[in-house]
């Protein structure tokens, strides 16, 4: 009799296939349309920036930093001495990493300009325990339980292979393996990380930033980036974390086949992955809110993805998704800002809920107009890879 690998051993893999399909359009009802994070499927028309800045040194003055545009097309929100929009990204830190969680794959790839070769990943060892050996057809009862319980332990794809934790030191975090990738396809691409330390007393906005897809208006990625008073961001996105060769599907997130995963990004890999490779819209949101709540939000999302890199839970589409995690950090800053309902759950209509709520800091007065002041693409194709990214996207939102 032969042993059924207990590497990936799907419910869904043991269906029939019109079983499969079955399924598929039955959580495609509930979701309307696939409500939810789904993938972004890749436009054949790709741009590829490939745009650089020079390293600049600490302590060097504003003059001599490379600033190809004026400046004063938007106004500085920091009167702290350097650079006040320079992302810590540019200048890679020497010291070493924070090691993985069991089983991660962290694979540093060649840096910017290198061109990326495949690396191989070497096998994975299993245990078996001596009634599976002596008995084969226990390793399908195994393998059934394992499959239904989360796990950091599996071959996860380069992009969601490394957690980003935090170390909390009184007002002072640090965000660990901050995720930097340059991509040149969906597939093609190079990836860095870095730790980034914050001053809690310094944080100072939320932007709520939406990825509709394209045709589907009430489908979208939703995601989050936080603002401090020397200019920097951090943004975050709440998602299903994939194995290698894995892509989302709606039947298998409703039958608790993704990990959950929170991904602390640098705004230039998240943001652009959107645009430049998925060819989709982002509008990014100034949500109005007071320090001090944005404060208790981004730390309680920071405990959250602590706490996944030790007790790893399963991504559902209706109840553990992007836009149901978000809302709980939001509702933590400030109690029944954002009151459930089927607003909540539908991503794309999560925008406009807000601005209905008087939750949006916008000059527009309606929802249309501010949606069309919060698209950023065109700004994102102009400051490209800049270091004042975070600041040039940004400076028409009013």
């Amino acid at each position: 009799m032969l042993l059924l690998p207990a590497e990936k051993i799907g419910i869904l893999r043991l269906m029939p296939f019109s079983c499969q399909r079955f399924f598929g359009l039955l959580i495609c009802c509930l979701l309307l349309g696939h409500t939810g994070c789904v993938v972004m499927r890749p436009n054949s028309q790709q741009h590829v920036y490939r745009g650089t800045s020079p390293t600049i040194q600490q302590g060097e003055s504003d003059a001599g930093l490379y600033q190809p545009w004026n400046l004063s097309e938007f106004q500085a929100r920091s009167n702290a001495l350097g650079t006040p929009y320079r992302l810590v990204s540019d200048s890679q830190p020497t010291a070493p990493r924070t090691p993985p969680p069991p089983g991660a794959l962290q694979r540093l790839l060649p840096q910017p300009g290198a061109t990326p070769t495949p690396q191989s990943t070497p096998p994975r060892t299993q245990t078996t325990s001596p009634a599976v050996q002596f008995m084969p057809i226990l390793g399908i009862g195994q393998a059934l339980r394992n499959e239904f319980r989360p796990s950091n332990d599996r071959r996860w794809s380069q992009n969601h292979a490394v957690l980003q934790t935090a170390d909390f030191n009184g007002n002072m975090v640090t965000v660990r393996n901050v995720r930097f990738s340059r991509y040149v396809s969906a597939d093609v691409y190079t990836t860095q990380y870095y730790d980034a330390t914050f001053n809690l007393d310094d944080i100072r906005t939320i932007d709520l930033i939406m990825v509709p897809f394209q045709g589907m208006t009430s489908v979208a990625h939703v995601a989050s980036s936080f603002g401090f008073a020397d200019g920097r961001q951090i943004a975050l996105s709440i998602e299903a974390r994939y194995e290698e060769g894995e892509k989302y599907d709606p039947a298998a997130a409703g039958l608790r086949q993704f990990e959950l995963i929170y991904v602390l990004a640098d705004e230039r890999d998240m943001i652009r992955l959107a645009t430049d490779v998925h060819s989709n819209n982002v509008h990014i949101y100034r949500l109005d809110f007071q320090p001090h709540e944005v404060r208790v939000m981004f730390v309680d999302a920071l405990r959250r993805a602590n706490q996944l890199a030790t007790q790893p839970e399963f991504y559902h589409p209706l109840t553990n998704s992007c836009v149901t995690n978000l809302l709980d950090h939001i509702n933590k800053g400030r109690p029944g800002a954002v009151p459930a309902g089927f607003r909540t759950v539908v991503a794309g209509l999560l925008d406009q809920h807000m601005f209905n709520l008087n939750l949006v800091a916008t000059s527009a007065e309606t929802f249309r107009e501010a949606r069309e002041m919060a698209k950023v693409n065109w700004l994102v194709e102009r400051y490209g890879d800049l270091e004042y990214f975070s600041a040039g996207i940004r400076q028409n939102m009013h």
